[in-house]
């Protein structure tokens, strides 16, 4: 027997009195947003299982670097950083493809340790005894230039220089699923009563980031209070500062934060329903565009190439979401995107999809468009 209950009345008295409608949804403003795995150096996994889809290195979905273990002779210099190493990779760079055709890609070895110091060894030239520790290797610049890092084609010496692998993974965790441990265990040193603290100013503020202003009413677990001293337990108002969790990450020293990609498409999706984004303005889509895209569309802007827009979403005639393009140029139906059914989705609607590992494979080659 269906039931009618009119709850009108109990809901204007709920009012009256000062309530409102309670945020029941998980904050994980707090928390760490991604599964953690613990750091693996894999000599057993195949070396034909390394993708690089998203235009870094994987395996399984989770973002991994390849280095040679193996120093020869020169080990013993290389542990105590008299000599540098072998570089380490984090891309499919023409270095690993060089040693793919000469058959000696085989002697890479698989880790997402993000320390920077790599397990090693040799034989000794000495004695020839075999030697094992652990140095910090170099990333490799051929990587950097093909991901376009940080703007790495305009930039290289303070880009290669200032690298750090944490930062790295951070910056491309959009497309990943789970995050090594050692970053995920960065957080910690907040008051034991931080999430009501946190709550308290966010609602403050009226859930509007104070660096972009989207509003995140609807969405208040993806704005955080940042501590602007970066004391975790200096909780004074004006040490705080509300920030959506794009513009968080993107604050000095918070390279360890990790942020998905569905986290990403609300925030922007929210971002252009509100007008904050301007169309056909490069420096909106830099500021805005998940940061694995940044070296792509680096050398578009160089290019000359037409202002992309960002998490473009496909509708039905019902106006629900079909796929979304991280990015997309509607007037040619062209776009790039990560997630394979949204490629699908795209391709079924007479759209031109390419992924983030193709588009910089052909950036490479792609020549100065003409202006007007």
């Amino acid at each position: 027997m269906k039931i009618t209950v009119d709850l009108n009345d109990l809901w204007s008295a709920v009012l009256s009195m000062g309530g409102g409608v309670a945020d029941f949804r998980y904050d994980a403003s707090t928390d760490d947003a991604f599964e953690t795995e613990k750091n693996i150096l894999r000599r057993d996994i195949p070396l034909e299982d390394v993708d690089s889809r998203g235009g870094v290195l994987e395996v399984d979905g989770s973002q991994v670097l390849l280095y040679i273990e193996d120093h020869g002779s020169n080990v013993e210099s290389v542990i105590s950083g008299a000599a540098e190493g072998r570089r380490f990779h984090v891309a499919d760079c023409s270095t690993l493809k060089e040693m793919r055709s000469k058959n000696r890609f085989d002697r890479y070895v698989v880790t997402n340790d993000v320390s920077g110091r790599f397990p090693v060894s040799g034989k000794s030239a000495y004695g020839h005894n075999l030697r094992e520790g652990l140095a910090e290797l170099k990333v490799c610049r051929n990587c950097l230039a093909y991901l376009n890092y940080k703007g790495y084609k305009s930039n290289r010496t303070a880009v290669h220089k200032h690298f750090s692998l944490d930062e790295f993974f951070s910056h491309y965790s959009t497309l990943f699923s789970s995050f090594p441990k050692t970053i995920a265990d960065k957080r910690g040193g907040y008051a034991d009563n931080w999430e009501e603290i946190s709550h308290a100013y966010r609602k403050q503020q009226g859930f509007h980031c104070e660096a972009c202003d989207v509003n995140l009413t609807r969405y208040p677990h993806l704005l955080h209070t940042h501590h602007i001293n970066g004391v975790k337990r200096d909780n004074l108002p004006s040490n705080f500062r509300a920030l959506c969790i794009d513009c968080h990450r993107k604050e000095p020293s918070h390279e360890h934060m990790q942020v998905r990609s569905r986290e990403i498409h609300t925030i922007n999706r929210l971002r252009s329903e509100q007008a904050l984004i301007k169309s056909e303005d490069w420096q909106d889509v830099l500021t805005f565009v998940d940061t694995s895209y940044h070296g792509l569309l680096d050398i578009y802007r160089s290019k000359n190439m037409a202002v992309p827009e960002i998490c473009y979403d496909i509708r039905d005639t019902r106006g629900m979401v079909l796929a979304t393009a991280e990015l997309a140029w509607p007037r040619v139906k062209k776009a790039i995107s990560h997630h394979v059914s949204d490629m699908r989705t795209l391709e079924e609607a007479g759209w031109t999809v390419k992924s983030l590992s193709d588009a910089l494979r052909e950036s490479h080659d792609l020549p100065k468009a003409r202006t007007a």
